[in-house]
């Protein structure tokens, strides 16, 4: 009983860290290049701004989901898994034409992780109609032992 909880809430946290990370759709310039993107994601994220983070993502990433179905599962992971997003950064950005590359980190707690857990990952992000938008999540299973700096 408890293997199977603690395989369900890491499924349930890989899951979010997938749902994650986005492309603004604000459309001001301060908010075009990726890392800005990326900021406003982590910063909606932190505050449960799910319908925001709705519009950050592309379409692979909504998943055929409509907004309501978006947010409805994002409160789920997040109230399933007693997550709450710490602090987050960007370590380095690489962009290639209308597709771009960035490594960032989060801290974030749960369920299992009190006291915080840092994450690496790589959020790629597409150029779409003018604005970029998260794609895919690519999250590290190595471990970090403090702030990844670069």
């Amino acid at each position: 009983m408890i293997m199977n909880i603690t395989k369900m809430m890491f499924i349930s946290l890989l899951l979010l860290l997938s749902f994650a990370k986005v492309g603004w759709c604000g459309g001001n310039s301060e908010n075009t290049s990726p890392e800005a993107i990326m900021l406003e994601y982590f910063k909606a994220m932190k505050a449960n701004d799910f319908s925001s983070m709705y519009d950050m993502v592309s379409d692979n990433m909504k998943d055929d989901r409509t907004r309501e179905q978006y947010v409805a599962d994002w409160e789920n992971v997040i109230k399933l898994g007693q997550v709450e997003i710490i602090d987050s950064g960007i370590t380095s950005t690489e962009i290639n034409g209308d597709k771009a590359r960035v490594n960032v980190w989060s801290k974030a707690s749960d369920v299992f992780n009190v006291f915080g857990i840092i994450e690496k990952e790589i959020d790629h992000l597409i150029f779409v109609d003018g604005v970029w938008k998260l794609d895919v999540t690519e999250v590290l299973m190595e471990e970090v032992t403090e702030i990844p700096t670069e």
